[in-house]
């Protein structure tokens, strides 16, 4: 074993476990994120809105909810998906 190796600190080494983790979480989300908003899964979007895919405009435009609406929604879709 080297003497740089023998010398490592505790701090240095969570520093490089830290960017380690870090890169492998992100390189490991990207494929999910470049597949995310697949043709599909727009058309299908826009059909539960009610609206032709013609008739969407990306992004959508903002909308305020109600929070307890929200969450009762939530909860409801939580059960009836089985979580």
């Amino acid at each position: 074993m080297s003497d740089d190796m023998k010398h490592i600190s505790r701090k240095d080494f969570l520093k490089k476990m830290g960017t380690t983790f870090t890169g492998v979480a992100l390189l490991g989300g990207m494929g999910s994120i470049l597949t995310a908003c697949s043709e599909e899964e727009m058309t299908e979007a826009a059909e539960q809105m009610g609206l032709a895919p013609e008739q969407v405009e990306y992004p959508v435009p903002y909308a305020r909810i109600d929070p307890d609406k929200a969450a009762e929604r939530a909860y409801k879709y939580y059960k009836e998906k089985g979580g």
